[in-house]
């Protein structure tokens, strides 16, 4: 079993940023994207969550809108 500790700055700048404008104020998908990349960057034996793995968590059919799903299955 693997240990990684996470140091005090765990998310950059920008991945903050990225979640704060990608939850729309809802609480619960902010902690859920936090969770999500966290369990993104420790996959990857990383320390800090970037950008990238936000964006992971974020193309995930879960985490789309309804319609986006709808339109992708037209297309």
């Amino acid at each position: 079993m693997i240990k990684l500790y996470m140091g005090l700055n765990t998310f950059d700048s920008a991945a903050t940023e990225f979640i704060i404008r990608s939850a729309q104020g809802n609480l619960r998908l902010c902690r859920n994207l936090c969770y999500g990349s966290l369990i993104e960057a420790c996959s990857e034996g990383k320390r800090n969550v970037s950008i990238q793995h936000v964006n992971n968590i974020l193309i995930q059919p879960h985490w789309r809108s309804h319609e986006e799903l709808i339109k992708q299955q037209v297309n």
